[in-house]
């Protein structure tokens, strides 16, 4: 075994820090490769010029990292967003909006522990743009019920939300299960993964879902950094 790492210089000299589902201190690695991106390299990866070269290349290398890391296979893409809420705002706005260009109703499914970004982002839809939410009950571990998602489903549900992992309780939600029953009725699958993803593996495929949130802050990033991933041939509409 190596040498034990230095204590993290934020937490040193002062009282036990348990907060980690809150967010987390910035590793020093990360900060380091940060670093050139706040003072030298500081071009808009956007910008055609030199200035912007070095930073364009090192958001490419960070999504093809923040794929690798969920299993994002290829033809599906990674929207970086500016924090966890704005990338479930995201996904639930944005695929309930795009479902609306072709039909009149619209439902969502979500249950009563989702973070309250998601429930958030249920309730503007329903005020609105008269979008139906159910918001499923969860048992006394805090789990939902794949079954009640099935029994909720109708033909105008287009998507359900459900956490991966609950930052109070450490539930862990049958996502799979809940992803298979919901594309059996061509149902679109959302999962906040803010909790889990860095903790536990997390596989977009073996989750089966077509939407799903990674927040930077949970996982030794700074605070204002997330992504969403979107499968292929799912369709958003910007928020």
């Amino acid at each position: 075994m190596g040498a034990p790492s230095a204590p993290h210089p934020g937490l040193v000299g002062r009282s036990a820090y348990l907060d980690y589902n809150a967010t987390t201190p910035v590793d020093p690695a990360v900060l380091e490769a940060m670093l050139p991106y706040l003072a030298t390299e500081f071009g808009n990866p956007s910008s055609a010029h030199a200035y912007g070269a070095a930073a364009h290349d090192a958001v490419g290398r960070a999504r093809v990292q923040v794929a690798a890391l969920v299993g994002a296979p290829a033809g599906s893409s990674l929207v970086f967003t500016g924090s966890g809420s704005e990338a479930d705002a995201l996904a639930i706005r944005g695929a309930v909006l795009a479902s609306l260009r072709g039909r009149r109703w619209a439902h969502v499914i979500t249950q009563a522990t989702e973070h309250p970004a998601v429930l958030a982002a249920c309730e503007d839809l329903r005020d609105l743009h008269d979008v139906r939410v159910t918001v499923l009950p969860v048992d006394a571990t805090g789990m939902v019920d794949p079954q009640a998602v099935e029994d909720a489903i109708t033909p105008e549900t287009v998507l359900v939300s459900v956490m991966h992992a609950n930052n109070e309780t450490g539930t862990i939600q049958p996502i799979a299960e809940i992803a298979r029953i919901a594309h059996e009725r061509s149902v679109l699958v959302h999962t906040d993964a803010a909790q889990s993803v860095g903790k536990i593996t997390v596989n977009v495929a073996a989750l089966g879902v077509d939407l799903l949130t990674v927040v930077g802050h949970k996982v030794y990033a700074p605070k204002g950094v997330a992504a969403l991933y979107v499968a292929a041939g799912v369709t958003l509409r910007s928020v």
